[in-house]
């Protein structure tokens, strides 16, 4: 089935309703909209009461037995405004503010509660403070709190001063502070859907040309020779193009967690804004769905070629891959819900207290085929 972008919206809600019907032999339940509303709910609550902490701070308790990270705190940022939980959002802006904010305005990476709470790395992370700037452009709405468009849009400059690409014609986000002298990006950083907003809030930042330079970038690092998957790491050359990271750099060179997020980005930039670019037939990452296809699973590591990398699976990538299915391939869409995605499985998640990424990413996934974060972001034209 082709997505036209101008009834991706419409298809989107067709494909959900028929999502709906999904269980499994082993009794698991049907997953239905008002199931899965519920699920996204009772998740949160979950979720807020086993990581994030009364001081406003987001435990990820699979690194070192217990950081923090600018990401955790803009993903949780992100989850409290799309559900309405203003006392949670202001809590955790608080100390993500009075603690990772740098003198500049972006945020510090990393920190360890250790010692009485220290931060570990300075430098940022692209990804998280766009995060962060949506997620409190989200807020002012949802929470009649107009200062935050104020704080997104200091904060979008300090983006576009300090962590910035410039390439004929326009530029792009590089991957934080410390990533311009080499060039290092990062495409699971390109957040299409928010860009329209950014520019509203911030016109001379140029960030329709960020949204421009972005696609074109996607289409280069899965239209090249023997490259089926974008790297999650990558250079961006002086003239536009794709290169490959230096040869002494330990950055990740496979497909894996950070690139996974690519066609959740992309998927949800068609389903607020039907841009023809988002939606296409197997979204912005291709070569996934046809290893969905081919193997009837998805592993967490992938070389760019295509070639499973390990043997492990993470639900995440289900999820991060589910809004696509749901607009171009329900079968196999349904499927994934069966298979991987149920009720059943999900409420066992929110239980686990060590899954942190699993738990926001499949949170995202069903957020997002629900129609929940298409209902509760504001248009564009609000700004």
């Amino acid at each position: 089935m082709v997505v036209v972008a101008e009834v991706a919206p419409l298809r989107t809600l067709r494909a959900l309703a028929l999502l709906g019907v999904v269980c499994v032999a082993a009794g698991c339940r049907t997953a239905t909209p008002d199931a899965d509303r519920t699920y996204l709910a009772d998740s949160w609550k979950a979720y807020r009461a086993a990581y994030i902490a009364s001081d406003g701070y987001v435990l990820d308790r699979t690194r070192n037995g217990g950081e923090v990270t600018s990401e955790g705190q803009s993903y949780a940022l992100l989850r409290a405004a799309w559900m309405g939980d203003r006392e949670t959002f202001d809590r955790v802006l608080g100390w993500t503010r009075a603690t990772l904010q740098r003198p500049d305005g972006l945020f510090s990476w990393l920190w360890s509660p250790e010692d009485g709470g220290r931060v570990l790395d300075v430098n940022s992370a692209t990804d998280a403070d766009q995060d962060i700037a949506f997620a409190l452009l989200v807020a002012s709405r949802a929470f009649d709190r107009p200062a935050y468009v104020s704080d997104a849009r200091r904060l979008l400059r300090a983006i576009r001063t300090h962590e910035r690409l410039d390439v004929p014609g326009g530029w792009f986000i590089a991957a934080g502070n410390w990533a311009p002298a080499e060039r290092i990006s990062n495409l699971s950083y390109f957040v299409p859907y928010a860009y329209p907003y950014f520019d509203r809030v911030d016109p001379d930042g140029r960030w329709l040309d960020v949204l421009r330079v972005g696609y074109d970038l996607l289409r280069q690092s899965v239209g090249q020779a023997r490259t089926q998957l974008p790297p999650d790491f990558l250079v961006v050359s002086l003239d536009g193009t794709v290169g490959h990271l230096p040869p002494t750099s330990t950055l990740g060179r496979a497909f894996s967690f950070d690139s996974v997020r690519i066609p959740w980005r992309v998927a949800l930039d068609c389903q607020l804004h039907g841009r023809a670019n988002a939606c296409v037939p197997g979204g912005a990452v291709p070569g996934l769905v046809a290893a969905l296809r081919s193997f009837g699973r998805l592993v967490s590591a992938y070389d760019p070629n295509g070639t499973p990398l390990t043997a492990d699976q993470s639900l995440s990538f289900y999820a991060c891959l589910l809004p696509v299915l749901a607009m171009t391939d329900v079968a196999l869409a349904r499927d994934v819900r069966r298979t991987h995605l149920s009720l059943d499985a999900l409420t066992a998640l929110s239980s686990d207290e060590s899954r942190y990424y699993d738990l926001n990413w499949t949170w995202f996934g069903i957020a997002s085929v629900t129609g929940l974060i298409q209902e509760r972001t504001p248009l564009p034209t609000a700004f």
